[in-house]
């Protein structure tokens, strides 16, 4: 494998989903943003394995919902 190759995950959105993120995330944050979901994303699914993924497409799992979330949007108030 070549030290230029760097992988890629490319997904479709829709059009509304695309606009919000651009709209929403500054410039050049996003790659960097998405890589830290995607850490994060895959210590879940090691430790927890699929039914991270059943929680997450069921929308059972959010963000929002965790405790650490909710005490840094109360601080930001």
């Amino acid at each position: 494998m070549s030290l230029d190759y760097r992988p890629r995950l490319s997904v479709e959105i829709s059009e509304e989903q695309n606009n919000a993120l651009g709209r929403l995330i500054p410039w050049g944050v996003k790659s960097e943003f998405f890589s830290a979901i995607i850490d994060d994303v895959i210590e879940l699914l090691e430790t927890h394995g699929e039914v991270v993924i059943a929680a997450i497409l069921s929308k059972r799992l959010k963000a929002k919902n965790f405790p650490v979330m909710k005490e840094a949007l109360d601080e930001h108030k």
